[in-house]
C-alpha cells in the first residue's frame, strides 16, 4: 500500500489517467489507463487498486463517486493505491495457449 500525490499546474489539466470499477460494477476501483505526458505518468500504474481517494475509503465508491472526488480535488490528489494489484498487460505477457491456436486470421483472406 502506498500514498501517491499527484500535482496538476491548473484544475483544467487532466489527471491522466482512466478509471474502472467500483461498487456499482461489483469490482475494486482500479486504475485502467495511464496517458503519457500526464500529472499520473510515472505515479500511476495500469492495475493499480484504489483502497482510498483523499480520507474516502473508495471501497464504498460508486464508480462516478470516485470520478467526482477525483475532479474535484483540486490541484493535488491524493490517492491510496495497493500497486500493481490487478495487473497491467506486462503480466499477460508470459502467458501462452495450452493446446494450438484455434483462431489465426492471417490464414483466412
Amino acid at each position: 500500500m502506498a500514498v501517491v500525490q499527484i500535482q496538476r499546474s491548473n484544475v483544467a489539466e487532466p489527471w491522466g489517467f482512466r478509471l474502472q470499477g467500483g461498487r456499482d460494477f461489483s469490482m475494486q476501483l482500479q486504475v485502467k489507463k495511464v496517458l503519457p505526458g500526464t500529472p499520473a505518468e510515472g505515479r500511476l500504474h495500469q492495475g493499480d487498486a484504489i483502497l482510498a481517494i483523499g480520507n474516502h475509503n473508495a471501497q464504498q465508491l460508486s464508480h462516478m463517486q470516485a470520478h467526482q472526488l477525483i475532479r474535484n480535488a483540486g490541484t493535488t490528489l491524493s490517492l491510496t493505491v495497493a500497486k500493481g494489484q490487478y495487473g497491467g498487460m506486462d503480466r499477460l505477457d508470459n502467458i501462452k495457449p495450452k493446446g494450438p491456436v484455434k483462431f489465426s486470421p492471417w490464414r483466412h483472406q
